[in-house]
C-alpha cells in the first residue's frame, strides 16, 4: 500500500527548467516560495543555529572574481553613503531591545539596482540601517526600513523580518529616489560634484559594501530571535565614483531625525559583482 501511496507523489517539476535561474515570472514565483518554506524549516528549528549558502553548504572551492567576465551593463549597482546620527534617543528608540548601542552609532543609507544577467531576477531595493551590537558580541547592521518594488520581494522580505514596504524606485549612477506610492519623496541620495580621496574622511569605506553583508533582524515569529544575514566573499568592483553624497530625507518618516536637513556626507556610486565565499543566516539568541 505504501508504495502505491509512493508512487503517486509529485516528486519531479518538468515545468520548472532551472531552479537557480527562473525563466517566468511563474517559475521565479514557484522556487521563492520554495525558498520561503525551506527557512522557515531553518528558523523554527531550535537545534540548528547556522544556514550557509541558503542550504547548499559550504563552497568546495573558492572563486577568483577576477577570471570572471563580465558584459558591459552588468553589476548590482547604486550609491552608497552613512553618517552619525543627530538624535541619539531616537537612535536608541528605533533599535529594538534585542541590540545594543553600538559605541559609534552610524546610519547607513543604500539605494541598489540588482542588475541581474537574467531580468526575471532583477529587481530594486534600498536599506535604511542602524549600526548595532547583537548578542554574540558582534557588530550588525539593524535593518530599520527596506523599500522594495515589487510584491514577491516584499512576501520574501516580511516573513524573515525585513521592514519591507512598496515603493517606486529609480536608480542611476547620478541619483536614486525613492516615491511612495501617493508620489511623496521618501528619501534620495544625490553624487554632488565634489569629491574625496582619503578613505578615512569615510564613514563606511567601499569595502563593506555599505553594510548590505552584515544585516540583522528581529524573526517575526518568534521576537527573541534574531537573524543574522551575513556573507564573507569578495566583491570585484566594475566601476565607481567617490563623491560627496546629498542626503534628502522626508521629515515625515520616523528615522527623519537622524539625519539633519540638508546633510552631504561622503558615499559612493559603485557597479560591482559579489561572490566567492560563503554567504550565512545566523540565529542570534
Amino acid at each position: 500500500m505504501l508504495d502505491k501511496v509512493s508512487n503517486n507523489i509529485v516528486m519531479d517539476y518538468p515545468w520548472v527548467t532551472n531552479f537557480s535561474n527562473p525563466q517566468t515570472q511563474e517559475q521565479y514565483a514557484y522556487t521563492s516560495g520554495m525558498m520561503i518554506e525551506r527557512l522557515r524549516n531553518f528558523f523554527n528549528d531550535d537545534e540548528r543555529s547556522e544556514l550557509v549558502n541558503w542550504g547548499a553548504g559550504p563552497r568546495k572551492e573558492a572563486l577568483d572574481l577576477s577570471k570572471i567576465k563580465v558584459k558591459d551593463d552588468a553589476g548590482v549597482f547604486g550609491i552608497f553613503v552613512a553618517i552619525e546620527p543627530s538624535d541619539l534617543d531616537l537612535y536608541r528608540a528605533l533599535l529594538p531591545v534585542n541590540f545594543a548601542m553600538p559605541e559609534r552609532p552610524i546610519v547607513s543609507l543604500v539605494n541598489l539596482d540588482y542588475n541581474q544577467p537574467n531580468p526575471i531576477v532583477r529587481y530594486k531595493e534600498g536599506m535604511v540601517m542602524l549600526s548595532a551590537v547583537g548578542a554574540d558580541g558582534k557588530q550588525t547592521w539593524y535593518v530599520h526600513s527596506m523599500p522594495v518594488e515589487t510584491w514577491l520581494m516584499l512576501a520574501m522580505g516580511h516573513d524573515w523580518g525585513f521592514r519591507k514596504d512598496l515603493f517606486d524606485m529609480m536608480v542611476s549612477r547620478d541619483k536614486t529616489t525613492v516615491l511612495k506610492k501617493n508620489g511623496d519623496l521618501y528619501m534620495s541620495l544625490e553624487l554632488t560634484e565634489d569629491s574625496w580621496i582619503d578613505d578615512s574622511a569615510a564613514i563606511i569605506p567601499s569595502g563593506q559594501t555599505g553594510g548590505i553583508t552584515n544585516m540583522s533582524v528581529v524573526y517575526p515569529r518568534n521576537p527573541k530571535l534574531v537573524l543574522r544575514f551575513s556573507s564573507d566573499g569578495q566583491r570585484r568592483a566594475l566601476d565607481e565614483d567617490k563623491k560627496m553624497v546629498k542626503i534628502t530625507v522626508n521629515r515625515d518618516v520616523d528615522w527623519a531625525g537622524l539625519v539633519p536637513q540638508g546633510s552631504v556626507a561622503p558615499g559612493l556610486y559603485q557597479r560591482f559583482i559579489t561572490g566567492g565565499g560563503d554567504s550565512r543566516i545566523q540565529k542570534l539568541k
